[in-house]
């Protein structure tokens, strides 16, 4: 009779010690961690300007670098959501296209998400940033086929198509995909 107490007792101690190895390896991977990160800041011997936060002004051009830098806010589980409302509606031109997403909502936690989702709807959908790219490509090269741009503008020519193919390829769209229309196009003009 006293062994089924006993047996239960040393069972009972078995699982407390596997509890207890697997809290001490949990403890030393997070030990490692800080440490890892304390020796990079550590290392630092200068300080890093503030990031001035990029001003949405409604335009859907601007939305992908805008939205880069606010996902560090959006992802930041620290943050409370009304906190992050309100750092939303810093970042946009005040009554703008993109300050007017935001007339109907009340700055709370409970709509924050929403008013996030109302604006990836009104400026961040993919297939329209493409479609406005694109225009701008083309419009671009026809506007210099009309006009008939001297050798010496050849190079901010350059430049501009470059950054308007790089806004494609961010948008998933290679030059494989866009390049047997393009090319034709820019050569022809």
């Amino acid at each position: 009779m006293l062994r089924r107490p006993l047996k239960k007792i040393f069972l009972s101690a078995e699982s407390y010690g596997d509890k207890y190895s697997e809290l001490c390896s949990q403890i030393e991977k997070i030990s490692l961690k800080e440490s890892a990160a304390r020796e990079i800041s550590e290392k630092r011997n200068f300080k890093l300007p503030k990031i001035e936060l990029k001003k949405l002004n409604g335009d859907a051009r601007d939305y992908l670098t805008f939205g880069g830098q606010f996902r560090k806010i959006h992802e930041d589980s620290s943050i409370a959501n009304e906190d992050k409302f309100y750092y939303l509606l810093l970042a946009v031109v005040p009554k703008s296209k993109s300050a007017r997403v935001f007339d109907s909502f009340l700055a709370t936690a409970d709509n924050y998400p929403k008013a996030v989702a109302q604006l990836q709807e009104r400026f961040g959908q993919e297939d329209l940033l493409v479609q406005i790219h694109v225009r701008d490509l083309l419009s671009m090269v026809m506007k210099n086929a009309d006009t008939g741009r001297s050798k010496t503008d050849l190079p901010a020519l350059y430049d501009e198509l470059e950054a308007k193919i790089r806004a494609l390829e961010s948008l998933g769209r290679t030059q494989e995909k866009f390049g047997d229309f393009l090319s034709p196009l820019v050569e022809k003009y």
